[in-house]
Order: C-alpha cells, then sequence, then structure tokens
C-alpha cells in the first residue's frame, strides 16, 4: 500500500512536502504537535491537500481541529454562560427589593449587594476570555516565527532572494511590534477599561464616561494606526521589490540561454525550478493562513457568542432592573467585541501579508 501510494505520488509529479526537511516544516510540525487541540494535526497533509485541489480532505482536516478546539475551550466556559444568564436574576431580584423601600437606605444597600455579586460575575467572565485572547495572540505570534523562516526560504528558491531578504525583516519586526502592542498595551488597557465602566456606574450620575469613551476609541485607533502603517511599507516594498528580483531573473534567463548547445536546456532548468519554488511558497503561504484561522476560530466564536449574551443580557434587564446593570453588562460586552477585533486584527494582520507577498513575488516567475 505505501509503495503503491508513494509510486502514484510519484507518477503525477507532485511535490513530496514530508521529504523536505531544510525548509523547516518539521519545526512548524512539532509547533503544532505542542498546541492543544491541534494533536494530529499535518500541516504537509494540508499542504498536499491543498496543492491537489482535494478541498474536501483539507476541510475535514481543519473542520476536525475547529471541533477540538471548540470542546476545549468552551468546556471551561460553561460556567460563565450561566453567570451571563444569571445577571438578569439578579437585576430582577434589586428591582423588587428597591419597589418595596422607595425611600429608604435599605434601597441602595440592597443595590450595592446585587452590584458586587454582578461585579464579581462579570469580572471572573471577562479574566477568562481575556486569558483566552492573550492565549490566541501568543499562539499566533509564535506560529509565525516558526513558519516565516520556511515561507521566506522557500521566496529566496522561487528566485525572490532580495524580496524574501528584506520582507522577512519587515513581517519579523511586525510580529514583534504586535506582540508589544497587542500583549502589553491593548489587552491590559482593555481590562482598564472594563473597571473604568464597572466603576462609572457605582454612582447614578455619569461621572468618567467619556474617559472610557475615550479609551475605548484609542484602542480601536490603536490597531488601525498598526495595521495601516504595516501594510503601508509591505506596499511600497512589494511594488519595487519583486520586480528588481523579475530583472535581475530575466538578465541571467537571457545570459543562460545564449550559451551554444546547452542554452535552450539550462533555460528550461531553470524555470522549471523556479516554477516548483513558486508552488512551494504559495502552498506553505496558503497552509500557513489556514493553520492560523483554524488556531483563532474556537477563541473568537467564545468572544462573539460573549458580546452577543452580554448585549442581549443588557437589553433584556433594561426594563426591569436598575439601569447601571444594564450599563455594566453592555460595556462588558463591547469589552469582548474590543478583544474580538484585537484576536481579528492580529489575525489579519500576517494573513493579508502572506498573501501580499505570495501575489507580489509571483512577478519573478512570469517576469522571467
Amino acid at each position: 500500500m505505501i509503495r503503491a501510494a508513494e509510486t502514484d505520488r510519484t507518477e503525477s509529479g507532485l511535490i513530496d512536502f514530508s521529504d523536505m526537511p531544510d525548509l523547516g516544516l518539521s519545526e512548524i510540525q512539532r509547533f503544532l504537535d505542542r498546541q492543544q487541540g491541534m494533536e494530529g494535526f499535518s500541516f504537509t497533509g494540508l499542504m498536499e491537500d491543498l496543492l491537489k485541489g482535494n478541498l474536501e480532505s483539507a476541510g475535514a482536516r481543519c473542520l476536525s481541529a475547529f471541533r477540538t478546539g471548540v470542546m476545549e475551550e468552551w468546556s471551561d466556559s460553561v460556567g460563565f454562560l450561566a453567570q451571563a444568564a444569571a445577571l438578569g436574576v439578579l437585576g430582577a431580584v434589586f428591582a423588587q427589593a428597591s419597589s418595596v423601600f422607595p425611600s429608604s437606605r435599605i434601597s441602595e444597600s440592597v443595590f450595592f449587594i446585587t452590584y458586587l455579586l454582578a461585579f464579581a460575575c462579570l469580572t471572573a467572565s471577562f479574566f477568562s476570555s481575556v486569558a483566552a485572547a492573550a492565549s490566541v495572540v501568543e499562539r499566533v505570534l509564535e506560529f509565525m516565527k516558526v513558519v516565516l523562516p520556511a515561507f521566506f526560504l522557500a521566496v529566496a528558491s522561487a528566485g525572490g532572494s532580495l524580496s524574501g531578504g528584506a520582507l522577512y525583516g519587515s513581517v519579523i519586526g511586525a510580529a514583534g511590534i504586535a506582540e508589544g502592542l497587542c500583549g502589553r498595551v491593548l489587552l491590559p488597557l482593555i481590562k482598564v477599561y472594563v473597571l473604568l465602566v464597572l466603576a462609572g456606574n457605582l454612582s447614578r450620575e455619569a461621572v468618567i464616561s467619556r474617559m472610557t469613551k475615550g479609551l475605548e476609541s484609542g484602542i480601536r485607533w490603536s490597531l488601525k494606526t498598526m495595521t495601516g502603517l504595516f501594510f503601508g511599507l509591505q506596499m511600497i516594498q512589494t511594488m519595487i521589490l519583486p520586480y528588481a528580483d523579475s530583472v535581475k531573473r530575466a538578465g541571467i534567463h537571457k545570459l543562460v540561454s545564449a550559451i551554444p548547445g546547452i542554452g535552450s536546456g539550462a533555460d528550461a532548468l531553470i524555470q522549471v525550478t523556479v516554477g516548483a519554488g513558486v508552488l512551494v511558497k504559495n502552498t506553505i503561504g496558503g497552509a500557513a493562513v489556514v493553520v492560523m484561522v483554524i488556531l483563532m476560530a474556537a477563541p473568537a466564536a467564545k468572544l462573539l457568542l460573549f458580546s452577543v449574551l452580554y448585549r442581549a443580557a443588557a437589553a433584556l434587564m433594561e426594563p426591569v432592573c436598575d439601569k447601571r446593570i444594564a450599563a455594566c453588562a453592555e460595556g462588558i460586552g463591547k469589552a469582548h467585541q474590543l478583544l474580538l477585533e484585537v484576536v481579528t486584527g492580529v489575525i489579519l494582520l500576517f494573513a493579508l501579508s502572506i498573501g501580499l507577498i505570495c501575489t507580489a513575488t509571483n512577478a519573478v516567475y512570469f517576469g522571467g
């Protein structure tokens, strides 16, 4: 059976990625084997499925990894979903208690007791979500540090030596900036945002609402600025460097083809070699994007659902309970949306970057 499969592969002319340890694919596989929910997921198998156009098999691999990640991610979150539902009950209890004592301090005391319970419930749920978002950002950045050497080695083998060296430095620099900005600045700022929301709703009058809105806008603008600056730099580099490699390769192409006797054969061999390099490069890039989506899919679904649930809880509590508790639930929903934007922003930063580099460096092959 094994010999027959090897014979079929050889006859079909497809590349055997498992026989390419020099590209660093073994390092990528070791990284995936260490990740929770990715045990048994084969990176080279995914690349071969994409190369053959076998989307059914590739989709089955991704669905299996996603299902495992969802089960492990949500196993710790069932309690927090129950806590989110309990917010409505707490709000209704407070509303009934305050209606019994309309002119007494007991009403305010009951509110503070209820508010402290809601505070504990909300912060426990939210800090779990922050930990999940931080884990996703860390895993994606670690994966990029593992996959980038293999990807840019394939870029260089496809004739983009100048492009590979320059773009590798810029993407590695972007990974460092994203790690510092998202992991050490934005996620702690989102925690501060939640604390400001909960503290600001203690009083009946809005005291720090402008500070809260300003912090929310600052987090979003920081993400947009990081993405815009990085893609601006990438656009400038990909407008110039791949075509410089293309000109260099065209000169070598003309020089080799001018050699009497062996020129045409050597030129054809170079063309086939560069084409194989382009194929490997694009396949590694496509598989890397798929793996990044798998890494973030389950936590992102959790953050999205929590954002919707808390906003729905706020909408349901508004007619029957104190508006301050409803405002807290709505603020936690917005905070989950900010976490989701940070996670998806990091994924899009690198996924679009890989796609842009794959498309731009193809000019080296077609220009020859």
